[in-house]
């Protein structure tokens, strides 16, 4: 595993380049419990993504990380160690932008047109498909580690373990490439909008996951699940989105991690 510290206690993990199937090919298999191996439409068709390399945070953002670079801390379940919440799309965009400033990189955002530029060296919420892709790290099944419930209890806090709140992050089980809590905990932020042609429907051709923002409808794709997650949610290929542009769901559930350009 390749990663170095950005912030004090802040590591970005390198993801090689490689392809994967990105969605879920549903399959009624009586081994895998019902709240787990379910049909969602917006999941379909499994399809074949080529991705860079980039590099992703090791875990989703700490309340202190958010802190030190904002100077505030907007969160219901307080700690240090835990994942800032209570932010949407608009606060993400000024504390990549802050980051950025900070380690002489490039801006990917302009946060008055709300658009951003992957051309650019900064740092940035990631892709759908490199949020997949990164989660999955190799791996084929619901979780990164297996196909149950007790596999999903190993990598992260969902409903059935959390205690109904948050948790300090890195204290659940990795994957293979050294990323912490990718199923649960807080729901994470992607770049890619809301889509009429993609949720509550079916993924569209390739084209649409070039990363790329396109504002629809003050809607942005979230992964992973929460703390308050059923299982099903929480899986690598389980898909949601919040109308958070304007604050509305500025939640006690919704959180981010970091991506940037390797190169």
């Amino acid at each position: 595993m390749n990663k170095h510290e950005v912030l004090k206690g802040m590591y970005m993990v390198a993801i090689p380049s490689g392809s994967f199937t990105m969605g879920h090919i549903y399959d009624k298999d009586e081994d895998v419990a019902g709240n787990i191996n379910v049909f969602y439409p917006d999941e379909q068709p499994a399809h074949t993504v080529k991705l860079k390399a980039f590099q992703l945070g090791e875990t989703q953002i700490t309340q202190a990380q958010y802190r030190e670079i904002t100077g505030v801390n907007p969160s219901t379940f307080t700690g240090n160690s835990f994942p800032v919440t209570n932010i949407g799309p608009s606060e993400i965009m000024k504390f990549c932008n802050l980051l950025s400033k900070q380690m002489s990189l490039d801006l990917c955002y302009d946060e008055k047109q709300k658009t951003s530029d992957f051309s650019k060296n900064g740092f940035r919420m990631p892709t759908e498909a490199e949020w997949e892709y990164a989660c999955r790290a190799g791996t084929s099944s619901h979780f990164y580690t297996g196909n149950t419930e007790k596999d999903l209890n190993r990598a992260g806090w969902y409903l059935g373990n959390s205690g109904r709140k948050t948790h300090p992050v890195a204290q659940k089980e990795p994957n293979a490439w050294g990323l912490y809590d990718m199923h649960g905990n807080v729901f994470e932020y992607c770049n890619d909008d809301w889509n009429p042609g993609m949720c509550y429907g079916k993924y569209l051709t390739v084209h649409d996951i070039i990363p790329t923002f396109h504002y629809y409808h003050s809607l942005n794709m979230t992964r992973g699940g929460s703390w308050f997650s059923e299982p099903s949610v929480c899986r690598s290929a389980a898909r949601s989105c919040f109308c958070s542009w304007e604050g509305i769901n500025q939640s006690y559930y919704m959180g981010f991690r970091v991506a940037r350009n390797i190169g």
